[in-house]
């Protein structure tokens, strides 16, 4: 399927949109932040938000939450159980030689829906050290466990490693510090990238892009303490989310790298619907397809139980696109 998308948001002048997430507020309020620059890679990134009160058919006026000296990137929300929302995202420094250096992962704080938000705090610095030799970034959104804790899934790998590894550092002051880094996933052989976490039950589960073609799953009973041993899963996916849905299902939406919906990455998805078990064999769905080389990188929320809207972007048209799906569109 590729229905007509409905326009979230449009990007400033001479700049376009990337890394769309999207965050439920409930009561039909939902908060959607997004990359602005000049291209997929570059200087200068800024993040804006944008709203809508009504389930997603219409939208405000995006306004920039973060808009640093350097490029502020791939942006993800969480909404908290009092109320707060969290923005984490990470920073990258493109003028330094012989290549790049990563500045950090950070958070965010509001306490009025978005309208402001607090100064960053720092989202685990471990594998900073080196300079432009190492990586350290983010992608994933924070995941608030039932006793309060937080996790924010970091990834990257330190100056003296070769092969990149997923983490998880902790907060127990709602966001406002974090520390504790814990590895989920590493090995030679692989770099494991753009972890996120979905709880599912009393598990965590951390699904988790790989510089192969298969994301990778990992488990956690105790909270992101200790971790199972990452295995394979039938999905080619990059750039992923995975939602708990209100019924203990998860729908799963990715950019594709199988090229079984065209030469792009287009956007695909698939509900699982028993997610303490394997996440393979369910179908694949195409969602939507831009036409443009550069897309996907979607986010979704259940708007209505078993409704679901997802965000992506169209680099021609210089737009945050969003299209509504059900729980019968994932069915072959």
């Amino acid at each position: 399927m590729t229905p007509e998308p409905i326009v979230v948001a449009r990007a400033g002048t001479g700049l376009v949109p990337h890394f769309p997430d999207l965050v439920s507020r409930g009561g039909g309020r939902l908060l959607a932040a997004f990359r602005e620059g000049t291209g997929h890679l570059g200087p200068r990134g800024r993040i804006s938000v944008v709203g809508s009160d009504d389930g997603g058919q219409t939208w405000g006026a995006p306004r920039v939450a973060v808009d640093g000296a350097y490029d502020d990137r791939d942006p993800k929300l969480a909404c908290l159980a009092d109320g707060t929302l969290l923005l984490s995202y990470f920073v990258i420094d493109w003028s330094s030689k012989p290549r790049h250096t990563t500045l950090g992962t950070y958070v965010r704080r509001s306490d009025d829906g978005g309208l402001t938000w607090s100064e960053p705090a720092t989202g685990g610095m471990g594998m900073t050290g080196g300079g432009i030799l190492a990586w350290h970034a983010s992608h994933g959104a924070v995941l608030e466990l039932p006793g309060g804790d937080l996790l924010y899934p970091i990834y990257g790998h330190r100056a003296e490693e070769k092969w990149w590894r997923a983490s998880v550092v902790r907060s127990t002051d709602g966001g406002r510090t974090w520390d504790d880094e814990v590895t989920i996933a590493a090995g030679e052989g692989i770099n494991f990238q753009e972890p996120t976490l979905t709880l599912v039950g009393d598990e965590v589960v951390s699904m988790i892009r790989t510089d192969d073609v298969p994301a990778y799953l990992s488990r956690s009973a105790d909270g992101g303490r200790t971790w199972s041993e990452p295995m394979p899963t039938d999905m080619p996916a990059s750039s992923h989310h995975a939602l708990a849905l209100e019924s203990g299902e998860v729908l799963v939406t990715y950019g594709d790298l199988s090229k079984r919906f065209g030469e792009r990455r287009v956007t695909a998805g698939r509900l699982v619907r028993d997610p303490a078990g394997d996440w393979d064999g369910y179908p694949d769905v195409l969602l939507y397809d831009s036409g443009h080389r550069d897309q996907a990188n979607p986010s979704s929320a259940e708007v209505a139980p078993g409704r679901f809207l997802t965000l992506g972007f169209d680099i021609p048209a210089a737009t945050v696109v969003g299209f509504f799906t059900s729980p019968e569109d994932f069915r072959q």
